[in-house]
């Protein structure tokens, strides 16, 4: 791993360690922070990745400390749980469910602990790990379940699994082929990883490019393709490996973020990162134009989600893999 500048980093390919790539993007920038990043691909098993990087111990700041992916973890909010999970997580929790009725499972990349909630409600019994302190003391406050906190990698986990899940989850892991290996570790004999991850070979990604809403960068460090997610399962030991394009939800509300992301002026990027008006970007104003915008960004979006399936180009891939 070559350091370039102060807890920044230049990582070699985790699936080939290669150290060659092609630069796919230069001076990629994000909307809700400043900075600059590079986008690269493996010229030898194609894998694409986030290149300069930040350490490891540098990634929590690109993180927001009262709001973690719209839920307010100071427990402000009001969100009823039931219907919001099963909207988020519906197509997990049936394949899950489908192969198991009540087990144990563990969450990598746990959140706030709603995907895990349903379980703990139906009598599994859960575990789970996150890097956000915050996210952590919600899951705890909010549900009763009591997640690690860290790098799941330096964690000691003792119990074992049926399912472990990795809910968007993978594609922000410095060392995503050592976590699925070790993932595997703590599985029972006939259990089973469920993924779910944006698909860098979507037709989203192929009609927005840099404009894509899942590069989100330095927040994803990994960007996997149906082809390089399976050889990286395999290289871990997994077996029977299943993808499914059909996250519908997920396809859908990619591909609307990505028209706006492309077109919108509310989410017109200063050139070092960042919003132009970013005070004003989110102050609810009514105007024709705009909801005409939306309106199309909707059903453009909707009508494409539901083709995506059928060619195999979903914005998001859900992966089955036993041990």
């Amino acid at each position: 791993m070559k350091k370039i500048k102060k807890n920044w980093e230049v990582p070699v390919c985790n699936l080939c360690k290669n150290r060659e790539s092609d630069v796919l993007y230069e001076n990629l920038t994000y909307w809700e922070y400043p900075g600059k990043f590079r986008i690269v691909k493996s010229n030898k098993c194609g894998l694409i990745f986030t290149s300069p990087r930040p350490v490891l111990s540098e990634m929590e700041k690109y993180y927001e400390s009262k709001m973690y992916f719209g839920r307010d973890v100071e427990l402000k909010d009001e969100i009823n749980d039931n219907e919001n999970r099963e909207m988020h997580y519906g197509p997990m929790y049936e394949i899950i469910l489908s192969k198991k009725k009540k087990g144990r499972i563990f969450d990598i990349g746990a959140g706030t602990g709603m995907l895990l909630s349903k379980f703990k409600e139906n009598g599994w019994k859960v575990g789970g790990v996150e890097l956000t302190r915050n996210a952590v003391s919600y899951a705890k406050k909010k549900y009763g379940i009591k997640l690690f906190q860290g790098d799941f990698l330096e964690k000691k986990i003792k119990d074992v699994y049926d399912v472990v899940v990795l809910n968007g989850a993978l594609e922000h892991l410095h060392r995503p082929l050592e976590t699925l290996t070790k993932a595997r570790s703590i599985l029972k004999n006939g259990g089973f990883v469920l993924i779910s991850i944006p698909n860098s070979d979507s037709l989203g990604r192929n009609i927005f490019g840099k404009n894509w809403f899942a590069w989100q960068p330095p927040r994803h460090l990994y960007h996997f393709s149906p082809k390089t997610v399976r050889q990286m399962l395999e290289k871990a030991g997994y077996k029977n490996i299943k993808i499914s394009h059909s996250f519908s939800v997920q396809n859908n509300y990619i591909l609307f973020q990505s028209a706006r992301y492309m077109i919108s002026p509310k989410f017109r990027k200063r050139p070092m990162g960042g919003l132009v008006n970013s005070k004003e970007a989110f102050i609810p104003k009514f105007s024709f134009k705009k909801e005409v915008g939306k309106t199309f960004f909707k059903l453009f979006s909707y009508g494409l989600s539901k083709i995506e399936p059928f060619v195999k180009k979903g914005e998001v891939l859900i992966v089955y893999a036993e041990k």
